[in-house]
C-alpha cells in the first residue's frame, strides 16, 4: 500500500512537469513567429475602401440616430435606396459636423448636506435624562474639497460624547452651539450623547430642549413611573407601555426644532351622575305673504356628562325645515300623543357648550289671521329661557294680542343673537324664563303696490334736420333695470330703425302687435354697496317730415317709453341757412344757441343726399366734441336703410352703428320727471335768411322814405342837434390843449392806478401811458414857447 502511494505520487509530478513544458514550447514557438505583412499597390488600396464612391450608405436606424445627434434641426439631402438611406460624401460631411457632442451634465446636489433621520433614545434618571442619538446624514460631493460645519445642538446641553462612523468626531463650539467640522462624502452615522435636567417626581414634569430638525424623528423614552400621561408635542401615534414600574413611551413627530416633552398622573376614574343640560332659545319670527318663518338659536350647556341625542318639542302647526350644528350625526320628527318631538343625534358623545340652529315655518291661508307661537322646549333640561322677536318681510301688519308667562323688553335690550339675525326693523321682542309660554299674533295682509323694476335716470335726443326734410335721431337712454325684458318704445309710422346698442354690445330689436319697437334689455350689475349700476340703451333712427321752404312750422315728438324717465334733454341741429322762433312744446329751453359749423371734416345738411340715405358710409373716427365740430366713434361698415328696417312681429336683423354727421345750429331744451307713454313735442317756426334780409332792407327803406317826405317838419330839430354838437365839438378842442390835455390825463391815469384795473387791462394801461408822456412832451413844450 505504502508502495502504491509512492508510485501515484510520482505520476503527479511528472504530469505536471510534462503541462509545463508544454506551455513552455508554445511560448517559445510565440516569440519565434516573425510579423505577418501583405504588400498591395494604391489602386487595389482605394478600391478597397471604395474611395472612388461619392456615397455614403446607412441604415435607417443609424440615420435615425445621427438625426437625434443633430437635434432634428438639420435634414440634409438624401434618397432612399433599397431600404437604406444614400448621402454624398459632402452631405454626410455636413451631418457629422452638425452633430452636438454627448452631454455630460451632472447633477447638483439640492446642498451641501441634508439630515435623514434622528432616533433618540432617553432614559431618565432621578436627577437628569440621558439621552443617546443616532443621527444619519449624507454629505455630497463638491468641487474643491472643504471641511463642514453641521449644527448639532445648543451647547445648554451636557454633551457626552460625539462620535462619526464610531470615532470620536471633530467639533467646534460657535455662537451657542456645537457644530460637526467633517470634510467627508458620502452617508454617515452621527451618534450623540448628552443628558438633560429632569426629575420624574419634583420641580417641572417635562423635558424641552432644542434639535436639528429632520424629517424622520423617533423617540423613545423610558421613564421610571406609572400612571402616567405622557404628551410629547408634534407627535404621531405615541405607544405608551408599562413595564414593572417603568413607563416606556415611543412615537414619531412631524419636523420640528424642538422637542417637547410633559407628562402628568392619569386621572382617577371617578363615577359621573346623569349629564345637566341648560338651554337658551333665541326665536325670530319672519312674517312673510304666506308663512310664518322661525329661526332658532339653541345654544346647549352640557354638564357633570356628556350626551349624543337631543330632544326638542316642536311648536304646534309648525314644520321643521332644517336643523344645523356643529358634529350633527341627523335629526328626525316623530309624533307621540298630540305633540310633535325633534330628535337630534350627534356624530361623537360631547360634554361643554354647543349651538343648534333650527329653521321651521308656518303656512298662512286667510287673509287676516290669528297665530300663536309656543316655542321650543328642550326636554330633560335643568334649566331653559330665551327670548321671542319678530319682524315682517312682506305686505302686512303684525300685532301681538294676549301673551302668557312672556316679559316685553326694551328694543335696546334684544341679545345679539337676534339683533344679527335680521336685516329689518324689530317690530316686538320678549322674553321667558320657562315653559310653558305662548302668544297670539294678529296679522293682516295688504295688497302688493306696484313699484319700479326699471328706470330711466336720464334720456339724450340728438337730432338732425336737413332742408331737404330729412331728419336723423340718436336717442340714448341711461337706465337701471331688474325684471323687465324689453325697453318699449313708440316711434311715428315709416321710420328707419338704422341701429340698436345695449350696453355698447348690438341687439335685435323687433316689433310688437301694437306697432311698438322692442329692445331686449340685461339686468343691472350691483356694486358692492348693492346699488345698481346703470348702463345704455341707443337705437339711431331716421324719418322724413317735408322740405323745408322760405317760411313754415315744423313740429317732432319725442319716443314715448313704457319706463318712467327723470330726465330728458333734447338737442336739435337745424340747417344753418335759416332762423327760428316761436319755440313751442312740452319741453324748457337750456341754453342758448350755439352754431356748430364745419364745411372741411363733416358734411352739413345740405350736402346729404338721397343716395347718402340709401347707403351711408360708415368711417371709425374717435368721438370728438371741439368748437365746430361732434362726432361719434363708428364701425368700420356700410349700412343701407333695408338692413335697418324692423318687420312687424318679428325679430329685426342684427344692428350696426351708425354715425350721423353732425352740423348746423344747436338749440337744446330739458324737461323732468316724464311719465310713462307721456307724449312730449317741439315746435318752432323758421324763415330763410333771404326773408330776414328783405325784411330788414324794408324796414330800413319805409324810415327812410318817412324822413324824406317829412323832410320839412325835422329842420328845426336838425338845427338844435348841429348847434350842439358845435358846442360838444368846442369843448374837445379845449380839453386838448396842452395844460388840459396833461391834467386829464394824469388824473385819469392816477384814478386807473388807484383801482389796480391794469392787471386785467393791459393793453388799455398801456395806451393811457403812452397818452400821459405825450400830454408831458407837450406842455413842456408849450411852456417853452
Amino acid at each position: 500500500m505504502r508502495k502504491y502511494k509512492t508510485i501515484n505520487n510520482i505520476f503527479i509530478i511528472s504530469f505536471f512537469f510534462f503541462l509545463l513544458c508544454l506551455f513552455s514550447s508554445f511560448d517559445l514557438k510565440a516569440d519565434n513567429v516573425k510579423e505577418s505583412r501583405i504588400t498591395i499597390n494604391w489602386e487595389e488600396f482605394r478600391s478597397l475602401l471604395k474611395l472612388d464612391v461619392d456615397e455614403i450608405r446607412l441604415s435607417w436606424e443609424e440615420f435615425a440616430k445621427l438625426m437625434e445627434q443633430t437635434g432634428a434641426k438639420y435634414e440634409p439631402e438624401y434618397r432612399v435606396d433599397k431600404g437604406e438611406v444614400v448621402l454624398t460624401r459632402e452631405e454626410f460631411k455636413k451631418l457629422i459636423d452638425k452633430m452636438k457632442p454627448p452631454t455630460g451634465d451632472e447633477l447638483t446636489p439640492p446642498a451641501d448636506y441634508i439630515l435623514i433621520r434622528a432616533t433618540y433614545n432617553g432614559i431618565m434618571g432621578k436627577e437628569s435624562t440621558s439621552f443617546t442619538v443616532l443621527l444619519n446624514l449624507e454629505i455630497f460631493d463638491k468641487d474643491k474639497k472643504t471641511y463642514l460645519k453641521i449644527p448639532l445642538f445648543q451647547e445648554s446641553l451636557a454633551i457626552s460624547e460625539i462620535k462619526l462612523d464610531g470615532n470620536p468626531a471633530s467639533v467646534i463650539t460657535q455662537g451657542g452651539w456645537h457644530y460637526l467640522s467633517t470634510d467627508k462624502i458620502g452617508r454617515h452615522l452621527v451618534t450623540i450623547g448628552f443628558s438633560v435636567k429632569s426629575s420624574p417626581d419634583k420641580g417641572s414634569p417635562g423635558l424641552n430642549f432644542s434639535i436639528p430638525q429632520t424629517p424622520i424623528t423617533y423617540i423613545n423614552l423610558d421613564i421610571p413611573r406609572t400612571n402616567l400621561e405622557v404628551d410629547i408635542q408634534n407627535a404621531q401615534g405615541i405607544r405608551k407601555t408599562e413595564i414593572k414600574n417603568h413607563t416606556i413611551v415611543k412615537g414619531y413627530t412631524s419636523p420640528s426644532s424642538y422637542m417637547n416633552i410633559s407628562w402628568k398622573e392619569e386621572d382617577k376614574k371617578i363615577k359621573r351622575g346623569p349629564a345637566r343640560i341648560y338651554s337658551e332659545v333665541f326665536n325670530l319670527l319672519s312674517i312673510e305673504a304666506d308663512a310664518i318663518s322661525v329661526t332658532s338659536i339653541c345654544e346647549l350647556n352640557v354638564m357633570q356628562n356628556t350626551i349624543n341625542v337631543l330632544t326638542l318639542t316642536v311648536p304646534s302647526d309648525y314644520q321643521v325645515i332644517d336643523v344645523k350644528g356643529g358634529g350633527l350625526g341627523g335629526w328626525s320628527i316623530r309624533e307621540e300623543g298630540e305633540r310633535q318631538l325633534l330628535d337630534i343625534s350627534f356624530e361623537y358623545s360631547f360634554e361643554g357648550t354647543k349651538v343648534l340652529t333650527i329653521k321651521s315655518e308656518k303656512l298662512l291661508e286667510e287673509e287676516t289671521i290669528v297665530s300663536d307661537f309656543d316655542g321650543f322646549e328642550v326636554l330633560n333640561a335643568v334649566r331653559e329661557s330665551g327670548y321671542v322677536a319678530g319682524e315682517v318681510k312682506s305686505d302686512a301688519r303684525a300685532e301681538v294680542g294676549d301673551f302668557e308667562n312672556l316679559e316685553m323688553i326694551d328694543f335696546q335690550k334684544i341679545p345679539y343673537q337676534l339683533s344679527n339675525l335680521s336685516a329689518r326693523p324689530i317690530l316686538f321682542a320678549f322674553k321667558y324664563v320657562r315653559h310653558p309660554f305662548n302668544m297670539i299674533v294678529r296679522i293682516t295682509k295688504y295688497e302688493k303696490e306696484e313699484v319700479l323694476t326699471s328706470f330711466i335716470d336720464f334720456a339724450k335726443v340728438l337730432t338732425l334736420f336737413t332742408e331737404d326734410g330729412k331728419m336723423v335721431h340718436q336717442v340714448t337712454f341711461t337706465m337701471q333695470n331688474l325684471w323687465d325684458q324689453f325697453l318699449k318704445i313708440n316711434l311715428p309710422e315709416n321710420v328707419s330703425v338704422w341701429s340698436v346698442y345695449v350696453n355698447g354690445k348690438r341687439e335685435k330689436a323687433s316689433k310688437d302687435d301694437d306697432g311698438r319697437i322692442l329692445i331686449p334689455l340685461m339686468r343691472s350689475a350691483r356694486q358692492a354697496d348693492g346699488s345698481l349700476i346703470p348702463f345704455d340703451v341707443e337705437i339711431i333712427y331716421s324719418e322724413s317730415l317735408g322740405s323745408f321752404s322760405l317760411l313754415g312750422k315744423k313740429r317732432h315728438y319725442f319716443p314715448t317709453t313704457d319706463i318712467l324717465i327723470n330726465k330728458v334733454e333734447w338737442n336739435l341741429y337745424l340747417p344753418v341757412n335759416y332762423d327760428y322762433v316761436n319755440f313751442v312744446g312740452d319741453l324748457n329751453p337750456k341754453i342758448e344757441e350755439v352754431i356748430l359749423v364745419s364745411e372741411s371734416e363733416m358734411r352739413t345738411g345740405d350736402d346729404i343726399s338721397d343716395e347718402d340715405f340709401e347707403e351711408i358710409e360708415l368711417k371709425e373716427e374717435a368721438a370728438v366734441i371741439s368748437a365746430p365740430v361732434m362726432s361719434r366713434k363708428l364701425d368700420d361698415l356700410t349700412l343701407n336703410k333695408e338692413r335697418g328696417q324692423i318687420a312687424t312681429g318679428k325679430a329685426g336683423l342684427l344692428s350696426l352703428k351708425v354715425n350721423i354727421p353732425i352740423s348746423g345750429k344747436k338749440y337744446s331744451f330739458e324737461k323732468k320727471i316724464v311719465e310713462r307713454e307721456e307724449e312730449l313735442f317741439l315746435g318752432f317756426t323758421y324763415a330763410n335768411e333771404l326773408i330776414k334780409r328783405l325784411v330788414i332792407v324794408i324796414l330800413i327803406i319805409i324810415p327812410l322814405a318817412v324822413l324824406f317826405k317829412k323832410r320839412k317838419m325835422f329842420l328845426p330839430i336838425y338845427r338844435v342837434m348841429s348847434r350842439s354838437f358845435v358846442r360838444l365839438f368846442d369843448l374837445l378842442a379845449l380839453a386838448l390843449r396842452p395844460k388840459e390835455f396833461f391834467i386829464i390825463i394824469t388824473v385819469v391815469l392816477f384814478l386807473w392806478i388807484l383801482t389796480k384795473t391794469y392787471w386785467y387791462y393791459p393793453l388799455l394801461s398801456f395806451v393811457l401811458i403812452l397818452f400821459f408822456v405825450v400830454s408831458v412832451v407837450r406842455f413842456v413844450k408849450s411852456r417853452e414857447q
